[in-house]
């Protein structure tokens, strides 16, 4: 409960600043991290916030299970979390 109300306050303190793109689908604003090999990201692991918000994301964890780009991502050593399909 202590780490859901901690990323809670630090998501709320530490918003990251987002600019439109025009061009981009509005989807994708919520994939702030993109990896070389392209594969967007709703998390950067590399912020402690957004792990944070990460190990309370459940659906953002299933999702880099069953998406073959994490596994190559992390080999090359990037980590993203809630990779996109």
């Amino acid at each position: 409960m202590k780490k859901l109300i901690l990323a809670l306050f630090l998501s709320a303190v530490a918003l990251p600043a987002v600019s439109y793109d025009h061009s981009s689908d509005a989807s994708d604003l919520e994939y702030k991290y993109e990896s070389s090999t392209g594969t967007k990201y709703k998390y950067d692991l590399s912020d402690p916030s957004d792990s944070l918000l990460y190990e309370v994301d459940p659906a953002a964890q299933l999702m880099d299970e069953i998406n073959p780009m994490v596994d190559i991502d992390r080999d090359l050593g990037q980590y993203g979390g809630g990779a996109k399909w």
